[in-house]
């Protein structure tokens, strides 16, 4: 008889793939649904010149929000290289010029950017800036694993009554116009404010706020980093070898088509140690996992599926 699930998850990407790991190591009998060919959503690789041996990033490219914790939990194995230039913005009024961000320059050298283009002045607000983004990222960060905070637990946690109103209370282009002269300058700083949102950084509504906090808090420092191998690796090393039991299954009302290949769901962690980082953490949340189950079939819809390692099963919808 067919047991039933204790969780459904539609959508295999990287947020959904997470979960039906922490989920199923925690003895849940997990089913996620995915109605593309393949895993990972928006971290995904794929070759983008016929007869070129090299798979690019399509879409995310780079990882600054993975925190390490779930590194570690789920025992992934994801290999990330700093930047060096954080961005170079040509000058409209004269191309020949720009503004580099070279994050190892020195005091010096960084002056030197910004008088390239005529804006010495905002070189020092520059650093200002950014200090308290840097406060910011190291206070609000690690809450991104935790239970949301409050308002006013949030606001306690930054401790700094002008970096709040400046970031959360109040639209961010009054910051950004009070503190930078340049408007090429005002216009780098903007753009973690404006990418993908379609807003006005003057919006009561705050959404630009938003958009610029998630993209200067990554990692408890603000750094974007690049993953080694694309971003479809780090998908890839969510899913090791084929575990006993799990194939990929289409939905029966288009015809049940079994399709070979690896498997299109995470691995949960394998409790093992990692170097020196000890076993994963989730091992000392939740115990040990329940042994994967006896592969077992059952109908969906004409569709064949089974049972997969640790209580995963992933289902291909039409």
């Amino acid at each position: 008889m067919r047991q039933p699930h204790d969780v459904v998850i539609i959508g295999g990407g990287h947020n959904g793939l997470t979960a039906a790991a922490y989920l199923a190591s925690a003895g849940k009998r997990v089913l996620l649904l995915e109605r593309d060919d393949h895993l990972g959503g928006a971290a995904v690789s794929a070759e983008a010149f016929d007869g070129v041996d090299a798979r690019l990033s399509r879409y995310s490219y780079l990882v600054s929000l993975l925190p390490q914790r779930i590194i570690d939990d789920l025992a992934l194995d994801v290999q990330l290289v700093r930047r060096r230039y954080s961005s170079y913005t040509p000058d409209p009024a004269d191309p020949s010029c720009g503004l580099l961000i070279d994050r190892e320059a020195g005091a010096e050298a960084s002056a030197a950017a910004f008088a390239d283009i005529g804006a010495e002045t905002d070189a020092h607000a520059w650093n200002g800036f950014y200090a308290d983004t840097a406060h910011v990222a190291e206070r609000l960060f690690p809450t991104l694993t935790e239970p949301l905070p409050t308002r006013a637990e949030a606001r306690a946690l930054i401790g700094d009554d002008r970096v709040w109103r400046e970031f959360v209370e109040r639209p961010l282009g009054e910051a950004i116009e009070a503190r930078f002269e340049s408007d090429l300058v005002r216009g780098v700083v903007a753009t973690d404010g404006l990418i993908g949102t379609f807003t006005s950084l003057d919006d009561p509504a705050l959404d630009a706020n938003r958009c610029f906090l998630y993209h200067v808090v990554g990692g408890g420092t603000g750094d974007w980093d690049v993953p080694v191998g694309g971003m479809g690796r780090r998908q890839r090393r969510a899913r090791p070898g084929r575990p006993r039991g799990r194939r990929r299954t289409r939905d029966g009302r288009r015809g049940a088509r079994r399709r070979s290949g690896r498997p299109s769901a995470v691995s949960p962690p394998r409790r093992r140690t990692r170097g020196d980082r000890g076993h994963p953490a989730l091992e000392r949340r939740t115990g040990r996992a329940r042994p994967a189950a006896r592969r077992r079939s059952s109908g969906c819809r004409g569709a064949r599926s089974t049972r997969g390692s640790r209580g995963i099963r992933l289902d291909r919808t039409s």
